[in-house]
């Protein structure tokens, strides 16, 4: 008695095709393609200044305009001094 049991078909027991199973096997596949290794590879294409050390190099070429233009706008202010007449 116990053996039919166990043989016994429960719940649904569907045949799925062969051909649904590759579908279902390459579009999973696709979907965690894009999902997991896109972001990454566009990560860091985008970001390829940074790792490369471009950045840095853009950086300190802003900061020398920045101290140049600095020099010049200050260049016709006058200087405070401090006048110490005893």
């Amino acid at each position: 008695m116990s053996e039919n049991i166990i043989k016994k078909p429960f719940g649904l027991n569907v045949a799925i095709p062969q051909k649904t199973v590759q579908e279902i096997q390459k579009i999973a596949k696709q979907e965690l393609e894009e999902i997991t290794v896109n972001p990454f590879i566009n990560y860091f294409e985008e970001n390829d200044k940074v790792f490369s050390g471009k950045v840095a190099d853009e950086i300190d070429k802003y900061r020398a305009q920045m101290y140049s233009v600095n020099q010049l706008m200050n260049k016709h202010q006058p200087r405070s001094t401090f006048n110490i007449n005893i």
